[in-house]
This record gives structure tokens, C-alpha cells and sequence, in this order.
């Protein structure tokens, strides 16, 4: 009987060293760890490769430098696919053997939004280099994100699209949380000077034929089509548009067109677009990080690798600075900044972790994007 009781109190004091070595596995090691959640396949892809890439390049200049107070990032890195599903099997999986201070994620607003309450709940930071949808401003206290909600971009892209004389307009959006979100974003703020949505159409994720909703879109001759897309679906919708001779002037509310591969799979189809996203970050870390990824990639930056990178490298010079290596300690520490020089730009974060960036509204010319107006 003693020795049962023996090997019960034993397995019960490895069982606690355990617990406490995963809560409190940052203060107690040699390395603190950071999660990553991007979609590394799937269609959003051309957008998380790099922002893995950027991650890494950030994580191996803190560590050469020392680390964070003598410790060494290690950086865990999930694929979400961009399924919110995948997603949360993904920071299940980073949760389950070490606690992470941080999680550099999601791309997707519908992963973000997944795996926001399990960070919440789990007191662990998430920061968002790339969703921006409207609703993950009241996703928790421990949410962040270093691209503007889709709140400013819908707002800013209506004005725009208004100014051009457009009052009568088609939306065709990307079936999820950020498709929904930058749909809704624009709708308000069009309607509200006083324009008209004409019609509104969703297309599942993965779509590769859309002409059903294009052709809907022909029928109610607007002055423009609006359309939230993503990199895989972005030709495609040009393309079959051009197929069927909408007619319209077409205007991109993502980011997918400032990638060339975009642009060249779509070819001609491409041309006359006009597309919003951030501005274009100028000073020196914005230089440096471009000069660096490139002599490191061999390419120049894509969309959100320097948000990636700005997550990675504000997470170490705020820890570096803290009192301790906690969670709560970032998460106070990210409230307080105010005009952190970053790679995207100057970052400072408002009472819901929100930021607010400048951005820019660019047309394809002649196979190549050029910016029109930044505001």
C-alpha cells in the first residue's frame, strides 16, 4: 500500500512539474517561444509564405543579438490553410507542449477570429499581421494587429469610388470573415454618401468559376464592380470577366493585386484595376528590412512579410524592456506603444489593438501597379 502510494505521489509531482513547465515555460527555459499561424498552402499562400519567411529573418536577428534578456526566440510555425478548422488545430498544436508568449497570426480574418478566444482564454498574445476584419476589433484584450481594420479601408475606398462619379455599383466578395467584412465596410460608408448597391454576390473560397455571378453583375449594368478577392480567385474573377464583357470599371478592395504573379496570370484582364491597400512604409527600418529580406530571399518584399517581421521584432523590444517575461507584461507593453518605427510603418495601437496606417489606392497600367493618391 505505501509503495502505491509512493508511485501516486510521484506521478502526481511529475504531472504538476509538467503543468508548470508549459505555464510557465518562458520564465524557466532557455528560449522563449513564439507561435505562427499562416496559411502555408491553400488559397491564401502567396500571402503566408513570406510572412513565415519574414518571421524567421526577424527571429535570427534578435538571437543574434542576444536574444530577449540572454534568451532565444524560438519560433513555432502551423500551417492554417486559411480554414478557421485548420487553424485551430494549428495553435491547439503550439499550445500543447510549451506555452507561447506570443502568436504571430492569422492572415485569414476567419482563422483570426477562430483562434482569437483560445488565445484569450489561454492569456496568450495574438497579433495579427494581416486580418481586417471589422470584428476582430472586440475579439479579446489580448488581440492585436498591425494592418488597419477594414473599418478605414472600407471608408477610405467608397470615398474614392464615390469621387470617380460612380453611384450606382455591383459588390462580389470572397465567401468568409474578410470578405464579408471588407464588403460590409463599403457598402456603409457608399450608401452613406449616397450611392446605391445594386447587387451583392458571394463565391465559396476555392471558386474557380464565377461567371453565374458575373453574369448577374452584367444584368444590373452598374457604374462599377467592387470585389473582395484573394490571390488564387483575383485572376480568375478578372478573367471570366473580361470573358463575358462586363463592361464596368472593376476596383479591388485587398491587397491581391500587388503581387506580380497576380497580375500575370491574370495578363491582360489586369489592366485599368484599380485596387486599396496600406501605403508603402518609408524611413529607415522600412530600408533596412527591405534590403535585408532581399539579400537574404533573393526577392523583394511581398504583401505582409514586413507586418510579419514588425510582429517578431515589437514583441522582442518590448519584452526586452519589460519588467518581466510574461504575457501580461506584453500585453500591457503593446497597449503603451505609441509611433514604433517599423518595417509597415509607424505602429501605435489604440484601446482595442487596433492601428491606423495611411493608405494607397493604385491602378494597373500597362501590366504594372502605380499609385494613384495615398491618404
Amino acid at each position: 500500500m505505501r509503495k502505491v502510494l509512493i508511485l501516486a505521489g510521484l506521478a502526481l509531482t511529475v504531472t504538476l512539474l509538467v503543468f508548470f513547465i508549459q505555464c510557465d515555460g518562458n520564465k524557466n527555459s532557455n528560449s522563449i517561444k513564439i507561435g505562427a499561424v499562416l496559411p502555408l498552402t491553400g488559397s491564401a499562400a502567396q500571402w503566408g509564405g513570406p510572412a513565415r519567411d519574414a518571421a524567421l529573418m526577424a527571429v535570427e536577428e534578435v538571437n543574434s543579438k542576444g536574444g530577449i534578456k540572454g534568451k532565444n526566440i524560438i519560433l513555432e510555425v502551423e500551417d492554417d490553410k486559411c480554414d478557421p478548422t485548420t487553424g485551430v488545430s494549428a495553435i491547439q498544436k503550439i499550445l500543447a507542449t510549451s506555452k507561447p508568449i506570443a502568436i504571430n497570426g492569422a492572415v485569414c480574418s476567419s482563422v483570426s477570429l477562430g483562434i482569437a478566444p483560445i488565445a484569450e482564454n489561454n492569456r496568450v498574445v495574438l497579433i495579427s499581421p494581416a486580418s481586417t476584419t471589422p470584428n476582430l476589433t472586440s475579439a479579446g484584450d489580448y488581440v492585436f494587429r498591425v494592418i488597419p481594420t477594414d473599418a478605414l479601408r472600407g471608408k477610405i475606398f467608397a470615398e474614392y469610388v464615390y469621387s470617380l462619379g460612380k453611384r450606382n455599383v455591383s459588390l462580389l466578395y470572397i465567401n468568409n470573415d474578410g470578405g464579408l467584412g471588407n464588403k460590409e465596410a463599403f457598402a456603409a460608408n457608399f450608401q452613406r454618401l449616397g450611392g446605391k448597391i445594386v447587387s451583392a454576390d458571394a463565391y465559396p473560397q476555392d471558386a474557380r468559376d464565377v461567371r453565374a455571378q458575373l453574369t448577374k453583375v452584367k444584368q444590373q449594368k452598374p457604374d462599377a464592380l467592387v470585389v473582395v478577392s484573394y490571390p488564387d480567385d483575383t485572376p480568375i474573377v478578372m478573367r471570366q470577366a473580361q470573358e463575358l464583357a462586363i463592361g464596368v470599371s472593376m476596383f479591388f478592395q485587398t491587397e491581391a493585386l500587388d503581387d506580380p504573379a497576380v497580375i500575370q496570370k491574370a495578363g491582360s484582364a489586369a489592366e485599368g484595376a484599380i485596387y486599396i491597400l496600406p501605403a508603402k512604409a518609408e524611413g529607415s527600418a522600412a530600408d533596412e528590412f527591405a534590403k535585408s529580406y532581399k539579400q537574404r530571399y533573393g526577392r523583394d518584399p511581398e504583401t505582409f512579410a514586413a507586418e510579419s517581421y514588425d510582429v517578431i521584432k515589437l514583441v522582442a523590444s518590448i519584452l526586452q524592456n519589460s519588467p518581466d517575461l510574461s504575457a501580461e507584461a506584453l500585453k500591457t507593453g503593446l497597449y503603451a506603444t505609441k509611433n514604433y518605427a517599423g518595417a509597415s510603418g509607424n505602429i501605435t495601437f489604440d484601446q482595442n489593438g487596433d492601428v491606423i496606417k495611411p493608405m494607397a489606392i493604385k491602378k494597373i497600367v500597362n501590366g504594372s501597379s502605380v499609385v494613384l493618391t495615398k491618404q
